[in-house]
């Protein structure tokens, strides 16, 4: 959180105040907050899955600069979530579902009961991926208002997506050659991926396959780029920032084609 006290800057840089610290006994590799901002989820190497409540607002308005971190709120715990660690989470648009993957080869996924913030009921198991889900983000289908899992990973680097009604996958969209390490959706049809592979790729849902290819640039600017680690598009679908391996960053003009900026 901002520090009140750093609300009237006068030209120094903002001190943020550390709130809450969750440790685990490996590596935390995924935290997702639901959409109505007021829990997030946490995926580990100890195959834990935690959500956790954000602090209350009486909390951040006595915040000081010398507070010390607390334990956050533990809403719900599942130990041994998966057979491995995991990798990624999502939830959807409404937030009562969440998917997590794993280097298990499995996503599974939950109903999520925001009146009581409790799991409900069994979990779907997906087994479609032959490698590890790296990544993964929810799509509205407007036609059948239902919700749509997109998901990839190693293996056949194949991206899959998923009817969440039917928890069956119904797309398997090739084009990478290496793995997929990073998707996001801005809404409609479209989502974008960034893979090992050192490219970035436009799909379309309407067309089943992909629509725009973009090669990641070098930090020199000269040879190849490196794998492409993360990308995000603004909600008007214009512009595209994505990170890379070798501590390269882009921001890209979607419709004008060309890169605006690169920067480390």
């Amino acid at each position: 959180a901002l520090s009140d006290s750093s609300a009237d800057l006068g030209g120094r840089k903002p001190h943020f105040v550390p709130i809450t610290r969750l440790e685990d006994a490996q590596a935390i590799r995924a935290a997702e907050f639901h959409p109505n901002g007021q829990l997030y989820a946490i995926g580990s190497n100890s195959k834990t899955l935690r959500i956790c409540g954000y602090p209350k607002s009486h909390e951040l308005r006595s915040l000081r600069e010398d507070h010390v971190p607390h334990q956050p709120s533990v809403l719900s715990k599942r130990v041994k979530h998966h057979k491995g660690s995991i990798y990624c989470l999502a939830w959807n648009t409404t937030g009562d579902l969440l998917a997590t993957g794993s280097n298990d080869k499995t996503i599974k996924m939950m109903r999520f009961n925001g009146m009581t913030n409790e799991l409900e009921g069994g979990e779907a198991e997906l087994t479609m991926h032959d490698g590890t889900v790296r990544d993964m983000c929810f799509m509205e289908d407007l036609s059948n208002r239902s919700s749509l899992l997109i998901s990839g990973g190693a293996g056949d680097c194949k991206i899959y997506v998923t009817d969440c009604d039917t928890m069956t996958p119904f797309q398997a969209l090739s084009g990478h050659s290496g793995n997929i390490l990073s998707l996001h959706t801005w809404g409609g049809a479209m989502f974008v991926s960034g893979s090992q592979d050192r490219t970035i790729r436009f799909w379309d849902l309407r067309t089943r396959g992909c629509v725009n290819l973009i090669t990641a640039p070098s930090a020199s600017g000269k040879g190849p780029g490196s794998a492409v680690a993360a990308v995000c598009v603004d909600p008007s679908g214009k512009l595209l920032v994505s990170g890379h391996e070798d501590s390269n960053c882009m921001l890209y003009d979607i419709r004008g084609g060309r890169i605006i900026q690169t920067f480390q």
